[in-house]
C-alpha cells in the first residue's frame, strides 16, 4: 500500500475528488469496498488513500469535530451537525486538548478517538496520524481480503 492523507473537496456517487495533504495535488479517489455503501464521505473530510492501485482508492475516513465539552474524565466532540460523540485519545497520540479545538476524530471499531488536530484544513501532525493507523488499516483490508 502507498497510503496518503488527503481532504475531500468533493464527493460523487463512485468516489470524491481529493486533495492531497501537504500539497496542491488534486484527484480522483474511488471508494473501496469497505467504504462504498457504508460510510457517508463528505467534503471537508479527512481521508486515506492508496495510490498503489491502478486507480486511487479511499480506505479511511475522520470527521472534522469541534471539542465542546472537556473535563478530567470526559471528552465531548460534535462533528457541526448536531451529532454529539463522547471520544477517547489514543494513547500513542497524546494531544494538549482544549475547549473549542477542532479536532479529527474517527471510529477505529473498538472506539471513536481523536487522531489529531486540525491546522490550516490538515492534520496537525500527518506523519504521526498516518503512522498510527496504518498498521489498522493494513488489518482491516487483509482481513477482507481472506
Amino acid at each position: 500500500m502507498n497510503l496518503k492523507l488527503a481532504v475531500v473537496t468533493i464527493c460523487y456517487d463512485l468516489g470524491c475528488d481529493v486533495r492531497l495533504c501537504g500539497t496542491d495535488a488534486e484527484l480522483f479517489a474511488h471508494y473501496s469496498s469497505l467504504v462504498k455503501d457504508r460510510i457517508h464521505i463528505q467534503p471537508e473530510q479527512l481521508v486515506v488513500i492508496d495510490l498503489e492501485k491502478n486507480r486511487p482508492e479511499i480506505l479511511w475516513r475522520w470527521l472534522k469535530c469541534v471539542v465542546i465539552e472537556l473535563s478530567e474524565n470526559l471528552i465531548v466532540v460534535d462533528n457541526r451537525q448536531d451529532h454529539p460523540a463522547v471520544v477517547t485519545l489514543a494513547p500513542e497520540l497524546p494531544l494538549n486538548l482544549e475547549l473549542g479545538d477542532e479536532v479529527w476524530a474517527c471510529s477505529t471499531g473498538t472506539a471513536y478517538e481523536i487522531h489529531g488536530l486540525l491546522q490550516d484544513m490538515e492534520p496537525a501532525h500527518q506523519a504521526r496520524l498516518l503512522n498510527y493507523i496504518t498498521p489498522l488499516i493494513n488489518r482491516i483490508y487483509q482481513r477482507s481480503a481472506e
